[in-house]
């Protein structure tokens, strides 16, 4: 996040009550990933989100790496996911010499698209991982029904998604292993970090060892395994951030509201879609221009302006990596790629103003002359 930008797309929010715990963790000598601090994240978190088993881990792509990993997804076997999201998505399946099948997206929410998941499953799926865009929840229940038809795994990138719901269920309950993210750009921060959610106790058991270099006990490894621990720092600020998650959301939805009635006069312009049973996160919040032309007008006026925006997202299947390994595949995920041409994410963050949004609104008014 530049500086130079006068408004960013997100802020991290960080009280007194954030920096007495990261102090108080520091004074107490708690620093590693094995300290108290870890211990209490992972209990609290558990009983926020509703699962039997929370790991702490050092980042989101850590949380979706030892998921991948403990359902024994590896060389050979294929994962269903979708091309519009950031590259860690992707990136952890390959880690683990497995394959990304990639299916489109649904034009309003962004989120993979279930009815086309059946006609891309073969003998080698292994799981199907949505990602929960923006925070909000993606059609669980029909992705679920087919998961159970094909005898599949579910894994929930829910990383933008803590305390997203979906008919009442939060994001991390929804399939049979999650991964959260606690980036500075998230709801809740703890500055670098990750959580994976089950109610499956051996999935839990394998991540606790795996992510501690596969040891069981000190010096005692029945596992090859990653230093994939949270530093008890980064616990603590998590375990203050908790406390204020949905007081949070429910600040990040009134800024949602005010930039929906701001746009609801631009013709050009379409604004997020929710579904009436989805509560959402609006860690993003991205709005759908009428063409690639519009859009780059847009962009560019409100970066002349101090204005911080993001492409979320230029699609996987097109990105350099991937074409080199996959071959170019233009053309084969159409709405992901008609989406990423128009898309633009605009900033949002608790401590905005609707001054700063009617500046933002105005700026894009302006920009499209």
């Amino acid at each position: 996040m530049s500086p130079d930008f006068k408004i960013r797309v997100a802020e991290p929010n960080i009280e007194e009550e954030d920096a007495k715990a990261v102090y108080n963790a520091v004074k107490e000598e708690c620093l590693s990933g094995s300290g108290p601090y870890n211990k209490q994240f992972e209990k609290k978190f558990a009983e926020y989100i509703g699962t039997k088993y929370a790991i702490a881990v050092n980042s989101g792509t850590a949380a979706l790496h030892l998921s991948l990993e403990v359902l024994g997804i590896n060389g050979g076997d294929e994962v269903i996911t979708t091309p519009f999201t950031f590259a860690a998505t992707s990136n952890v399946i390959i880690m683990q010499n497995a394959k990304p099948i990639f299916v489109d997206i649904e034009p309003e929410t962004f989120n993979l698209d279930p009815l086309k998941i059946e006609n891309a499953i073969s003998a080698k799926t292994k799981a199907i991982m949505p990602i929960h865009y923006a925070g909000q929840i993606c059609e669980m229940d029909t992705i679920n029904e087919i998961a159970k038809k094909h005898s599949l795994y579910v894994i929930e990138d829910a990383a933008p998604a803590v305390g997203s719901t979906y008919k009442g269920k939060k994001a991390g309950t929804l399939g049979d292993i999650a991964g959260f993210s606690f980036f500075p750009d998230k709801n809740m921060t703890t500055g670098e970090g990750g959580m994976i959610v089950t109610n499956n106790s051996e999935f839990a058991e394998k991540c606790q060892i795996l992510k501690k270099n596969g040891a069981l006990k000190r010096y005692y490894n029945i596992s090859i395994g990653w230093n994939f621990k949270m530093p008890d720092i980064n616990a603590a600020l998590g375990i203050s951030q908790l406390k204020r998650i949905e007081s949070i959301i429910e600040r990040k939805n009134s800024c949602a509201k005010f930039y929906d009635k701001l746009f609801s006069t631009i013709p050009e312009i379409t604004a997020p879609v929710v579904k009436e049973y989805n509560k959402i996160t609006y860690m993003l919040y991205s709005i759908l221009v009428k063409d690639n032309k519009l859009r780059e007008k847009i962009r560019i006026g409100l970066e002349s302006q101090g204005i911080e925006t993001r492409v979320n997202f230029p699609p996987m299947h097109l990105q350099p990596a991937y074409i080199d390994r996959f071959g170019d595949t233009k053309g084969s995920l159409p709405i992901s790629e008609d989406v990423s041409e128009r898309i633009l994410g605009l900033p949002i963050f608790i401590n905005m103003t609707q001054t700063d949004q009617e500046l933002i609104v105005n700026t894009i008014k302006q920009s499209m002359n």
